[in-house]
């Protein structure tokens, strides 16, 4: 790096670590307790038991090996467990026996190291593709903006596995760039990356026509030989096939291996026709969705980005990476479009190396080293900054109120409100002696003192209940108004399972379960007591 280079690199490390500290505070929130995760985001009540199991010695030096290798959430690939429980060790070290009751320092741990840190990193090294940290105001505006995205922000505040998806994507990227089209070294670090990000949450699949182009590209341009190209090609795939089993190693396990088999074909069943209901609805099938808009912006904005991108791929000095990138985002959206379960931050991976494409049409006096730099008329360029002012303007009370619901969750929870008031209503000496409570997944209900808690991620029926024999039930009303009408059935992925599941909230929703009775509700959930208690 040249002077301006080095300046402009330690500007936006600075302003990366400022971000960083900022999100500590929204961090440490709803994490009190285990219980209380399932209150905000339920991946992170799914994936903590599993994390803190890992960490857990066992009685012998091989069962501690164990739980560290089989941590049995097989959902997501192993790197993101193995990395979250990195980030959690420190903890375990320094409170020694006391280290699983630290549930807010762990989480805020898992949720900094794990999302704010990898998308930091992200913006960074998409960042430098663009602009290579030459401009100033060129490379520091397009990091502050794509760390500004409120899909960015909404993702900065839990504890999950897509932050690592986007670093690994763009790292793709990145040693794809400093490739430069010669199929050496950085080539083949990007097909270990691209095996890594298979593992992860297969975002590397997605670059198998971007590495095509890739390869037809270098093959036309650099007149490789077809013994080189043979030799790439074959490299790349061998070189990302062991890295996806290197770092998964369960795979080498047949009765583990068994298991995320397993697994994965339930999770391709829940992508192409939906959790327990069906969605057969394109997620792009008729107007812009207004909760796309508010996480990424407005269409006029992504198209200006759409923009930026033709014109790299038309008259930049880089016109392959743009194609590149292209072939990536196009089977990537795709997917994303026709998948029956979607949220906005699945388009994490897609959107911002497309947004990081506006810095092609920003103004600057350009290098013979930016290569991404394409001379445009000034309307063009100062156009496009105030396209970005503009969306930053509308971005700003969609962060804000991402910041301050997270710092004010615990307090505004319904969830939290709502298992105060029913302590408050239980019977005097109720909790005098053992009690089991059974909670719908998003019920806040921690299991202290005398009280044990139930929960199913199958849903609850007649024959679940007569199982565990609950004295109380916790229900969440939405499930109730969800599942209690027949449509739930004729929309379910499976009737027949669905059917005893629509009975048991019919009932609820009536205050009619075979020995219970409601004594507490309100707008979040129903409670139901036990008839005739010991």
């Amino acid at each position: 790096m040249d002077k301006e280079q080095k300046r402009n690199f330690l500007i936006i490390a600075a302003l990366g670590v400022v971000v960083f500290l900022f999100f500590i505070t929204p961090n440490f929130k709803g994490a009190q307790n285990a219980a209380m995760l399932s209150a905000f985001e339920i991946d992170e009540f799914a994936q903590y038991p599993n994390l803190i199991g890992m960490l857990t010695p066992g009685p012998t030096l091989y069962q501690t090996i164990r739980n560290f290798l089989i941590y049995n959430h097989y959902f997501y690939g192993y790197p993101f467990y193995f990395l979250s429980a990195l980030a959690a060790l420190p903890v375990k070290i320094i409170y020694g026996a006391d280290w699983q009751h630290q549930t807010a320092v762990i989480v805020m741990l898992l949720r900094q190291m794990i999302n704010v840190a990898p998308m930091l990193l992200a913006a960074g090294l998409l960042t430098y593709i663009q602009t290579r940290f030459r401009g100033l105001y060129r490379t520091v505006g397009l990091f502050a903006f794509l760390s500004f995205l409120p899909a960015v922000w909404v993702n900065n505040v839990w504890w999950h596995p897509d932050s690592l998806a986007v670093l690994s994507a763009v790292l793709i990227l990145f040693f794809l760039d400093r490739d430069q089209l010669e199929l050496g070294k950085s080539f083949f670090m990007a097909a270990a990356v691209c095996g890594l990000a298979v593992g992860i949450k297969y975002t590397g699949v997605f670059f198998g026509l971007s590495i095509l182009v890739y390869l037809i590209w270098a093959w036309i341009t650099k007149k490789h030989t077809l013994k080189k190209m043979a030799v790439g090609a074959v490299g790349f795939l061998g070189i990302m096939a062991a890295a996806l089993v290197i770092t998964n190693p369960l795979l080498l396990l047949p009765q583990e291996r068994a298991a995320v088999i397993e697994t994965q074909k339930l999770q391709f069943q829940q992508t192409s026709m939906g959790i327990m209901q069906t969605n057969q609805t394109a997620y792009f099938a008729s107007e812009y969705p207004e909760d796309f808009r508010t996480h990424y912006g407005e269409i006029e904005f992504l198209m200006l980005a759409f923009a930026g991108l033709f014109v790299g791929m038309l008259f930049s000095k880089k016109r392959w990476y743009y194609a590149v990138l292209l072939a990536f985002l196009i089977p990537m959206t795709l997917t994303i479009n026709f998948s029956a379960t979607r949220r906005t931050h699945y388009f994490l991976p897609v959107v911002l190396p497309l947004v990081s494409c506006l810095s092609v049409i920003l103004p600057g006096k350009g290098d013979p080293d930016d290569e991404n730099r394409v001379k445009s008329s000034s309307v063009v360029q100062y156009l496009t900054i105030g396209m970005m002012l503009y969306q930053a303007y509308l971005f700003f009370p969609t962060n804000q109120k991402i910041f301050t619901d997270a710092v004010n969750k615990e307090e505004t929870s319904p969830s939290i409100a709502f298992y105060h008031d029913v302590t408050k209503a239980l019977p005097d000496g109720f909790d005098s002696v053992k009690r089991i409570v059974y909670r719908d997944w998003k019920v806040y209900f921690p299991p202290t003192g005398n009280y044990l808690t139930e929960m199913t991620w199958d849903m609850p029926t007649f024959d679940y209940i007569k199982s565990i024999h609950p004295d109380v039930l916790l229900l969440d009303r939405e499930n109730i108004g969800l599942f209690s009408k027949a449509e739930s059935v004729t929309n379910s992925v499976n009737p027949g399972n669905m059917q005893p599941v629509h009975e048991f909230y019919l009932a609820a929703n009536n205050d009619r379960i075979p020995g219970y009775t409601m004594f507490f509700k309100d707008t979040f959930g129903m409670a139901f007591l036990k008839d005739n208690l010991n």
